[in-house]
């Protein structure tokens, strides 16, 4: 099961931009990785009130994040390889989440080669309301691979109660 999260500009649906992308691997936690991701040329619209919150500048994305391309290429081949059968990750906000792969994708000029589920796909409606509550009482730190980690955790804690 590999969980999704990503930390963008803002969450502005037309101008926001992912600026962080996080993967928990909860088969194998130590190849979980994240990354931040260089602005593309025509991505501009940030929000300081969502750099308050994450705590990732635009000058860090410019430094330390790697291109777009090279984003889309990681994320195709990482969940290619450890979820061949249905290359998959789950989200705990799969529109925002998708919103952003989009963005990222198209930006880049490639096509994203796995789906996108909410925590739904997985779990049954009567224990998600309990699970939601779960994570809101959580203090998320909101960075992408942090965040990640919790969902899935409390997520795998569910699953094995089955």
């Amino acid at each position: 099961m590999l969980i999704i999260d990503i930390e963008a500009s803002g969450l502005h649906p037309d101008h926001s931009y992912p600026i962080e992308m996080g993967i928990y691997n909860a088969a194998k936690p130590d190849s979980s990785f994240s990354f931040l991701i260089q602005p593309h040329a025509d991505w501009s619209y940030w929000d300081e009130c969502a750099e308050e919150i994450h705590g990732i500048s635009r000058t860090d994305l410019e430094t330390d994040g790697i291109t777009i391309e090279t984003a889309c290429d990681r994320l195709n081949h990482y969940i290619r390889l450890h979820s061949p059968e249905q290359p998959s990750v789950i989200s705990d906000a799969p529109d925002f989440d998708f919103m952003w792969l989009r963005c990222l994708f198209n930006a880049a000029g490639q096509r994203m080669q796995f789906k996108v589920a909410g925590i739904d796909s997985v779990l049954e409606a009567s224990r998600q309301a309990t699970l939601f509550g779960e994570l809101e009482r959580q203090e998320m730190p909101h960075r992408a691979l942090a965040d990640a980690r919790i969902i899935g955790e409390i997520l795998q804690g569910y699953l094995i109660q089955r």
